[in-house]
């Protein structure tokens, strides 16, 4: 990807991502903060220019983006949707496990 082009990307959604050109360690790139995801991550010329959009994007939720699930009665649902009451209810609640169950012959 062209780096103009990516920078060009950033500058259309202030809100999520806030950027600084910047040298580290003799590597000229960019340095990016994710709003929605509170991270710092530094992308080098190199990998800018071997990368694609969607790819290097990515990269900046660090593995934040990550939504859990939880099967209840039968359905699964989001948590985040959850109330606090339940989510609180759901750090106590037993997990089962079929790790280590013997099969009956």
């Amino acid at each position: 990807m062209e780096r103009s082009k990516f920078i060009e990307h950033l500058k259309k959604y202030p809100h999520l991502y806030e950027f600084e050109e910047k040298n580290d360690n003799g590597d000229s790139g960019i340095l990016i903060k994710d709003n929605e995801y509170n991270t710092l991550t530094f992308f080098t010329d190199e990998a800018i220019r071997e990368g694609e959009l969607i790819e290097l994007l990515k990269q900046t939720h660090h593995g934040k983006n990550v939504e859990w699930i939880s099967r209840v009665t039968g359905y699964f649902s989001k948590i985040n949707s959850w109330n606090k009451g339940k989510r609180e209810e759901f750090k106590d609640r037993y997990r089962a496990s079929n790790i280590g169950a013997g099969v009956i012959e």
